[in-house]
């Protein structure tokens, strides 16, 4: 075999060990940004809910029973007192 031909065997397999870490390396990204994306969706629907609840709690409603537990009187009472 002459030597060209060997150069270029080796060129070919140093070109195709780049190519399969290349590969791999992909992959591994790959299964990174899925397992980002699924936390992401798990923060999402965190999120939504903890929204859900500040919604509640914050109403009018809730901070005026909030209130009178607590002993809070509206202001046009406490201000003619």
């Amino acid at each position: 075999m002459s030597t060209a031909a060997l150069r270029w065997g080796f060129l070919l397999v140093a070109l195709l060990v780049l190519l399969a870490l290349m590969g791999w390396r992909v992959q591994r990204l790959r299964q990174v940004e899925a397992r980002l994306v699924k936390e992401k969706r798990a923060l999402l629907a965190e999120k939504a809910s903890l929204e859900a609840e500040r919604a509640r709690r914050t109403s009018p409603e809730a901070l005026i029973r909030w209130a009178q537990e607590h002993g809070f009187v509206p202001l046009p009472e406490g201000a003619w007192r």
